[in-house]
């Protein structure tokens, strides 16, 4: 395989502090352009753009530099830029790599050291080819926001497929984005494409077809999951806190409802954590009753999906479970729980634990 050369553009006060350099990259095979009227076609080639800056007079230099930049756009195009510095210039040169103005230094008169050169030169190559690949990923970064906009769309209007259907569709959008990741990054074995282009035509292609993919899914399960129009959504208050209860046990669910009316809540009673989630997000509780035993789901599961849709993850949630295991416990409150209620419990328990967490919600930060 052919090895790529850099493109090396010179500027010179034409004083030939450059002679040597020029003629030892020539020698190296890279391409050495002096002449300003053939500036602009060799920064139009493909390749790395190395910068070296000849001037007596540094800031002279760094003037005619930053022109160059302006005049081609190369603020938005990955160079490497060196200063070629007399020894007693080497403190000025020092200053400006550190003030970031160019990317380094070399050191032309009393003496010329190749072996850096040819050191500062692998650098170059290493710090644009670094650059372009950020500028790359960038590129394609903005094309993923704009497909994320289309998958979160995606998302709200299938609401009525179900929490299951929202949180794959969320996790194949995750593999798409790894998948991407691990292509850029090289570890899929094929080499990275600097053609931006090229690149944004292949993340709408990889996209489109993940898309395609998640659609085709959804619709296989419509039919089990879309109930949402035939939900039965308790109605909330305006005047008092809702409180959601997730539990399967009627008899239970009642007892705690006139708890919850008799201590001036509004309970908003649902069978099971499927019923519950979609419509939670339609009408959103101040706070949420999960039993442990009756959920529907697993409860750590019901926690992770609170955590995943924005409507859902403030809300506090008190597990009501007749469990004292204290492993169980902790589980579920690192999981989002704020809070338990070991059953069976009285009534100024449930208001107790209730008002302290709504009031926890509504205290200024300070």
């Amino acid at each position: 395989m052919k090895k790529t050369k850099a493109v090396v553009i010179i500027l010179s006060d034409e004083t030939h502090l450059h002679d040597d350099v020029a003629h030892f990259l020539q020698a190296k095979g890279h391409e050495v352009v002096v002449e300003p009227d053939h500036f602009g076609d060799s920064l139009a080639r493909e390749g790395c753009k190395i910068i070296l800056i000849a001037y007596q007079n540094l800031l002279e230099g760094i003037e005619r530099y930053s022109q160059l930049v302006a005049d081609f756009g190369l603020d938005r195009n990955p160079h490497y830029s060196i200063v070629l510095s007399i020894s007693k210039d080497v403190g000025k040169a020092c200053e400006l790599c550190i003030n970031q103005t160019v990317d380094n230094y070399f050191i032309v008169k009393p003496l010329y050291d190749m072996h850096r050169l040819a050191l500062l030169v692998k650098q170059a190559f290493d710090a644009v080819a670094h650059s372009e690949q950020q500028l790359a990923l960038t590129y394609i970064g903005e094309e993923l926001l704009e497909h994320k906009k289309a998958l979160d769309s995606f998302i709200i209007d299938n609401v009525d497929k179900g929490v299951e259907c929202q949180t794959d569709t969320v996790d194949a959008f995750s593999a798409a984005l790894n998948e991407l990741a691990n292509l850029i990054a090289g570890h899929s074995g094929r080499n990275l494409i600097l053609d931006h282009q090229k690149i944004a035509e292949q993340t709408r292609e990889l996209s489109d077809r993940k898309l395609e993919q998640i659609s085709a899914w959804a619709k296989t399960v419509k039919e089990e999951y879309n109930e949402l129009s035939r939900l039965q959504i308790p109605t909330v208050s305006g005047n008092q806190k809702n409180i959601a209860l997730i539990n399967g046990d009627a008899e239970y669910s009642a007892s705690v409802k006139q708890i919850l009316t008799d201590t001036g809540f509004n309970p908003m009673l649902f069978e099971s954590a499927k019923e519950a989630l979609p419509a939670m997000i339609c009408q959103r509780p101040d706070l949420v009753l999960l039993d442990y035993e009756t959920s529907g789901l697993d409860v750590l599961k019901v926690l992770a999906y609170m955590q995943k849709f924005n409507q859902l993850t403030d809300i506090p949630v008190i597990l009501l479970t007749a469990h004292r295991d204290k492993e169980i416990l902790t589980r579920c409150l690192k999981a989002g729980a704020r809070d338990f209620i070991v059953k069976p419990a009285d009534r100024d328990t449930f208001r107790e634990k209730i008002s302290k967490l709504l009031s926890d919600m509504t205290a200024p930060v300070s």
